[in-house]
């Protein structure tokens, strides 16, 4: 008895990881580095303050975005990932990168300088391979799988920015070093489970290529930047100055936010795109450049939890239309994907880097109201450059897997037999369904799954959210006695 409950145990475990595969968590590995080791003090690091004002994050800041970009020009018809030796070498740059910081809080003289430049290197070119490279993994991985698990890897992110500075300066350091080696083996072990079949693979069939122009996706990606710049630089506009700790609790509780709404979206909107990201955005990106101006420490900590939610939410949906991007176009998703991380990246740069003349004109009240106003009037003009219509979601295929053939020199009697042998296997479905009291909806899925049609697919030619698929699926399984879309096609053709 014992021993059938842990089989059955072990088949709902198996079924759960091949919907949502625990091990591409550590996607959100990356950024929780980054967070532990820039954003929230770190106890390990010797600084009292965030390291933004340090000259390893400056020269780290400036490599990350000319990385990417790099990368994307090099790589446009070669993945990142082809390349020997990478997956190992980007995790170790960000560790030893790391370990260079954190020495640099407790060396002088010439090692000083060593441990800067070795930081600087180190921090910025590892998290840019790391994400180009993720990136390349997603694009190969089923949609509906990918929409989940982006948006839910963050929450390791959350973890981390929560636990490790609580913790003493020697097991926070270990920990922050570890984090790029723990993101590289998950990467690796993703990687070999997508190869063996573990993780389902993106159906390409359900995919009809399309051409993008160069200034759709130019606009895209000066949108992203222009929204990292001011989300960035907006904060100096305060002339309230918060500790590093309650600055730290801003930025986690702005990252559980923007998870739960990217969560929210993925699953009850028919498909995520750039203008349900940026209807969202809008709100609490106005009301944080609206607040930010008020002498009240109250109103500085709202507007970070605001535009903290922004970058976290923006970083989610930018990485999943980029990724979209490169299944339906012949460049590659390195390139796509670079060029997408670059706009971000380059936007934290030339964002912290106004920080200093912000700061001076935010002394005088009247300055700062003018300078928000400004940021207001960017944003504005920002979204005339987000795409209305996103391409990545227009010219999906056609359901024609029952489609007869369509060649100029074929005769109507040809024509007219295969219409009549579609017609008898739609009928023969249609009654299994009405046999097995399906409803209207759950046949019109059920014919599709009978084609073989993924889910993403079945999204798009119904108008479905997500949510509703999956409950409609669940519901046919359950009402046929099936566990799978094999089984089901396996019925209907007995």
């Amino acid at each position: 008895m014992a021993e059938g409950a842990s089989r059955q145990s072990a088949t709902v475990l198996e079924r759960l990881d091949a919907h949502l595969p625990a091990r591409l968590l550590g996607f959100g590995l990356i950024y929780a580095w980054g967070i532990c080791l820039w954003d929230i003090p770190l106890p390990a690091s010797a600084h009292a303050n965030a390291l933004q004002t340090d000259p390893a994050w400056f020269l780290s800041a400036l490599l990350t975005p000319l990385a990417c970009l790099v990368i994307a020009l090099i790589g446009r018809q070669r993945e990142l990932s082809s390349l020997p030796g990478v997956t190992v070498a980007a995790p170790l740059l960000c560790s030893i990168g790391s370990i260079a910081l954190i020495g640099c809080g407790y060396t002088s003289g010439w090692v000083h300088g060593l441990c800067t430049l070795v930081a600087g290197v180190g921090t910025g070119l590892g998290p840019a391979f790391l994400v180009i490279l993720w990136g390349c993994l997603f694009a190969r991985i089923s949609t509906s799988i990918v929409e989940t698990m982006i948006p839910a890897s963050f929450v390791a992110t959350l973890l981390g920015a929560l636990v490790v500075p609580e913790l003493p300066p020697l097991p926070a350091g270990l920990i922050v070093t570890l984090l790029p080696i723990a993101s590289g083996l998950l990467l690796a072990l993703s990687r070999r489970s997508l190869d063996m079949g573990a993780i389902p693979p993106e159906d390409s069939a359900d995919i009809k290529p399309l051409t993008v122009g160069p200034f759709t996706v130019l606009r895209m990606v000066v949108a992203v930047f222009v929204l990292y710049t001011l989300g960035c630089a907006a904060p100096a506009m305060s002339s309230v100055s918060l500790s590093a700790t309650i600055d730290a609790y801003a930025t986690v509780i702005g990252m559980l936010f923007a998870v739960a709404l990217s969560v929210c979206i993925v699953l009850f909107s028919h498909r995520v795109n750039v203008a349900a990201l940026y209807r969202w955005i809008t709100v609490p990106f106005v009301v944080g450049l609206v607040i930010i101006p008020l002498s009240s420490e109250t109103a500085a900590f709202i507007a970070r939890v605001l535009l903290n939610t922004i970058f976290t939410g923006i970083e989610i949906i930018s990485m999943l239309y980029f990724i979209r991007l490169s299944q339906r176009t012949a460049l590659s998703t390195s390139f796509y994907v670079g060029l997408g991380a670059g706009a971000a990246y380059g936007g934290v740069f030339v964002g912290y880097g106004m920080m200093g003349a912000l700061q001076e004109l935010a002394a005088d009240t009247a300055s700062a109201t003018f300078g928000c106003l400004v940021m207001l009037g960017l944003f504005s003009l920002t979204s005339l450059l987000v795409p209305r219509h996103d391409a990545t979601l227009e010219g999906s295929a056609a359901p024609d897997a029952e489609a007869g053939p369509k060649e100029a020199g074929e005769g109507a009697p040809v024509a007219t037999s295969y219409a009549s042998e579609v017609d008898a296997v739609i009928e023969h479905r249609s009654a299994v369904a009405k046999s097995f009291g399906l409803s209207a909806r759950e046949t019109d899925i059920f014919l599709l799954l009978a084609q073989g049609r993924s889910r993403p697919y079945i999204r798009d030619s119904l108008y479905l959210s997500k949510n509703t698929v999956a409950t409609h699926i669940r519901h046919i399984y359950e009402k046929l006695g099936i566990h799978s879309q094999q089984e089901l096609i396996d019925l209907v053709e007995r």
